[in-house]
């Protein structure tokens, strides 16, 4: 993974955010933003695109979560969906999926195919 400097995380599961947050400052990040829902995300992202990467997970409410990964990528920000369930990462083809659980390789990897799809 490249380095990055500012990734946005929101995931309600604080313990999950932290492992993130620790692999990738183990790979170059130099900043974490951790919100823990999506409602939260929402009143405090004024400028999406100050994000290289983000992690969203999928099950803090589809529609919601749909429009907020839509418009990180459109700001141009590298966007990864994570969910335990296979199915609900069919409801993001704009973003990159990580199905949980997962290892710091495939958290890597899936940062890696998430900033190629930008390209």
């Amino acid at each position: 993974m490249p380095t990055t400097d500012h990734v946005l995380i929101i995931e309600e599961e604080a313990l999950l955010a932290l492992d993130i947050e620790y692999v990738l400052s183990e790979h170059g990040a130099f900043e974490v933003t951790h919100f823990r829902s999506v409602a939260e995300a929402h009143v405090h992202l004024s400028d999406p695109s100050v994000f290289r990467l983000a992690f969203v997970e999928a099950r803090l409410g589809a529609a919601e979560v749909v429009e907020l990964t839509e418009r990180l990528v459109r700001a141009g920000v590298a966007t990864i969906v994570m969910s335990a369930d296979s199915r609900s990462l069919d409801l993001f083809p704009h973003a990159t999926p990580l199905e949980k659980p997962f290892d710091a390789a495939r958290l890597l990897a899936a940062c890696d195919a998430a900033r190629s799809s930008l390209n």
